[in-house]
C-alpha cells in the first residue's frame, strides 16, 4: 500500500482514528499509527520527611496523561508546587544516588 494510500485512508474515516497520528515506525521504513499524545502536567515538593532540615525525597504530581484534574494553587492561594512545568507525558524522573542530581527519562 502506498503512503497517499495510508492517508487517504486515514482521512476517509477520521472518527475511528481519534487521537491517532501518523509516524514513522522503529526501523524507519513505514508509516504506521502511533499515539498523538498530550501534554501533562508535572508539579514537584521537595519534602523533608525525617524533620532534620534537609529535602530528602522528591514528590512528584502529574495529570495521569490528562485523565486527572490537579490544582496549582494552596488554599492561601499560593503556589502549590516548588517547581512545575508542562512536557510530553510518560517521562521518568529519579534522583542520581551518586550525584543527588534529577534525572528526566524519555
Amino acid at each position: 500500500m502506498t503512503k497517499a494510500r495510508i492517508i487517504a485512508d486515514i482521512v476517509g474515516d477520521l472518527s475511528a482514528n481519534a487521537e491517532k497520528a501518523i509516524v514513522v515506525n522503529a526501523a524507519g521504513d513505514d508509516l504506521v499509527f502511533g499515539d498523538a499524545g498530550t501534554s501533562e502536567f508535572y508539579g514537584f515538593n521537595f519534602v523533608d520527611t525525617d524533620g532534620d532540615g534537609v529535602a530528602e525525597d522528591l514528590v512528584l504530581t502529574t495529570t495521569n496523561g490528562g485523565a486527572d484534574a490537579v490544582d496549582v494553587l494552596a488554599t492561601d492561594g499560593s503556589d502549590k508546587y516548588e517547581e512545575s512545568f508542562f512536557a510530553s507525558r510518560n517521562l521518568t524522573f529519579s534522583i542520581n544516588s551518586t550525584t543527588g542530581d534529577l534525572e528526566v527519562t524519555v
